[in-house]
């Protein structure tokens, strides 16, 4: 499974733009479609969202630097989208909803783990 890490977040009139840190090669990302999922990833203190082609999934890993930021915009705007590349981006469906769940579900739920529970308890109590 590939793991794309998202380096920076920007937004664009009615929309958040989550920007990689590697972009993808055209003929991988035009087969990549929104999974509408997203997880949370304990060990490395990352939201994943998930993108899927025929074959497999691809995690898209937000790290908990950028939760505080990404937090702030989903209060403003609701539309997310990643940037592949330079040419396409995808529109990453339920996003909004896959976020606020996470972040409920893992406030004081000691089962992500302390630091897990910790990073979200700092960012909701901003």
């Amino acid at each position: 499974m590939k793991q794309i890490d998202v380096n920076k977040i920007s937004t664009k009139k009615d929309k958040i733009i989550l920007h990689i840190a590697k972009p993808l090669a055209k003929n991988e990302a035009v087969s990549l479609q929104a999974a509408g999922r997203m997880l949370a990833d304990s060990d490395q203190l990352a939201f994943i969202y998930l993108l899927e082609d025929e074959e497999k999934y691809r995690h898209v890993s937000i790290p908990e630097q950028l939760w505080s930021e990404l937090r702030t915009h989903l209060n403003e705007v609701d539309r997310v989208y990643i940037e592949l590349n330079h040419e396409l981006e995808i529109e990453c469906t339920y996003f909004k909803d896959e976020f606020n769940y996470l972040l409920d579900n893992i406030q004081d739920n000691s089962n992500y783990g302390e630091k897990m529970v910790e990073a979200v308890g700092r960012i909701i109590s901003k």
